[in-house]
């Protein structure tokens, strides 16, 4: 069970966003269309999934190792060199996304304290803002596991 969660965690939450925001999307076509009324509070709930979709998608494109990146100079290195750099790349964005999470957690903090709501579904905003703070928490999780398997490999190829 655990290696199932380990291999689809973000996987399955980005599905599930998606597929409520598509069936939410074609609700509220087929509401302003055919039915001549639209809600008032689906596109809003939609652009909610949308956000943690993507934030969430961050931490999946790390699971997946399905970032762009530039390996030009690194795949003129030697297979320890290349893993180096990519362990010092996961170190990197590792600190970049500890950032995000230090700076987010104040503003998060900052939303639920004013009680700031959502226009028309009437939530606080602190649960939208959560978004970024959660994705790059997994985002950093799994960081720490590439950069363990990487280091592993480095031990594998010494050896």
């Amino acid at each position: 069970m655990l290696k199932f969660i380990d291999e689809h965690f973000e996987e399955a939450i980005v599905v599930v966003l998606m597929a409520a925001m598509s069936i939410l999307i074609g609700v509220q076509i087929f509401m302003r269309y055919a039915m001549g009324a639209s809600l008032s509070w689906s596109e809003e709930l939609a652009r909610y999934f949308f956000i943690w979709m993507t934030y969430i998608g961050i931490a999946y494109g790390v699971r997946k190792d399905a970032h762009i990146r530039v390996t030009m100079a690194v795949d003129l290195l030697p297979r320890q060199g290349q893993v180096w750099v990519r362990v010092l790349t996961h170190l990197v964005f590792g600190a970049f996304a500890f950032f995000v999470m230090y700076q987010g957690w104040f503003l998060v903090e900052k939303i639920f304290r004013f009680g700031q709501k959502s226009s028309s579904l009437g939530i606080p905003m602190g649960w939208v803002y959560l978004a970024p703070l959660t994705g790059f928490g997994l985002t950093l999780i799994r960081l720490l596991q590439a950069a363990y398997l990487d280091l592993r490999a480095v031990r594998e190829v010494r050896a």
